[in-house]
């Protein structure tokens, strides 16, 4: 009746030539969490089987589940919801974590819990970086809203510096999704001689639809900040994936960039 899964496991399913013939009606909850959960997926995945699909956040230090929107009540998609029972959250400077995030901006989540590890084995020196006052460095970079609910922006050592000012892909991401012939989006860093970096944007396409890198350009650059705004749009028949099948950004820069 429940399932966890990464995004790409829910997609995988919507694109299975039985989906229309299978039965759902024995599953009620499904948790996504790997990677962010588009919203065009969240609402295809519930249309077609039923089920409640929400978004949580964990690590393989936390043991699981740090935090999840909930099954019943308030769900904010978008969100990784609110800290499990006993679980303690702090966003503290990108820069130094040893201070609090300067108010009304994401900073970098950290957080406590009996689902946190004891350590690294045998990496003394490992710890001392991850820990701060008893609180585990996520490296990721946050916000939480008045009721409690955080919202993930990206990854510290993803963000794009772009003439002073920082990049989140997850941002040009989410509005690349917005466009229907969207199935998969990665963005990443490439040198840019005056600005230092330059986003740029991969994309696998929906089965059927036929659109150009150039014209997704012209169509996502507009919705962004200057400073946001892409390079480039490269179609890819899919995009690389870890072994659980998240987006795997290491190894597209790589294939990319060498």
């Amino acid at each position: 009746t429940a399932m966890p899964g990464v995004p790409t496991m829910y997609q995988a399913l919507l694109d299975h030539p039985d989906i229309d013939k299978t039965d759902f009606s024995s599953l009620k909850v499904c948790v996504s969490g790997g990677a962010p959960l588009p919203m065009e997926l969240k609402k295809k995945f519930e249309g077609k089987t039923g089920a409640k699909l929400v978004e949580g956040y964990g690590l393989t230090e936390s043991c699981g589940v740090v935090s999840a929107n909930p099954y019943e009540g308030l769900n904010k998609p978008g969100t990784i919801g609110q800290p499990a029972p006993g679980t303690l959250v702090k966003l503290v400077d990108k820069a130094d974590p040893k201070k609090p995030a300067p108010k009304g901006e994401p900073g970098e989540l950290i957080f406590s819990g009996p689902q946190v590890m004891q350590g690294y084995w045998n990496l003394p020196k490992e710890d001392e970086k991850v820990f701060v006052d008893g609180f585990l460095r996520t490296g990721d970079v946050a916000t939480i809203d008045e009721d409690g609910y955080i919202k993930i922006v990206d990854r510290l050592k993803d963000m794009i510096a772009v003439g002073g000012f920082k990049v989140f892909p997850s941002q040009v991401e989410e509005v690349l999704y917005k466009h229907e012939a969207v199935k998969e989006a990665l963005v990443i860093g490439v040198s840019d001689a005056y600005r230092g970096e330059s986003p740029k944007a991969y994309v696998a396409l929906e089965p059927g639809m036929t659109i150009t890198g150039e014209e997704l350009k012209d169509w996502l650059n507009p919705q962004l900040g200057k400073h946001e705004r892409v390079v480039d749009v490269v179609i890819h028949d899919s995009l690389p994936k870890t072994m659980i099948g998240k987006l795997d950004r290491k190894a597209l820069r790589k294939e990319e960039l060498g």
